[in-house]
């Protein structure tokens, strides 16, 4: 670089860090969706797969997930991207059968 000025030996450095920081950043992205979606890791909660799982909206942005016996509530946020707990997880409440009507 004999003879650069100044002005172009920093554009040359900064268009380097422009590159590095998109490359990091791209990767980055595509580690974090490999990784699994909220409604995966929110199933893995239960214990169960995702499919395994019934989603019911709530509002305010507080969704209760239902499966392998299981209950739980979270909170997302929107648009979905990721999900927190609010508390435990829960044995899916059983009703009892009604008695039988008397004659």
């Amino acid at each position: 670089m004999l003879g650069a000025t100044p002005m172009k030996l920093l554009s040359n450095a900064l268009r380097w860090k422009r590159l590095c920081a998109c490359t990091v950043l791209a990767l980055a992205s595509v580690a974090c969706g490999a990784s699994s979606t909220p409604r995966a890791r929110v199933a893995s909660d239960l214990g169960c797969t995702a499919d395994e799982t019934a989603v019911h909206k709530l509002g305010n942005g507080r969704w209760r997930v239902v499966g392998c016996g299981r209950t739980a509530v979270y909170l997302c946020t929107t648009p979905v991207r990721d999900c927190w707990r609010e508390g435990d997880v829960h044995p899916v409440a059983v009703a009892s059968p009604s008695p039988p009507p008397i004659p």
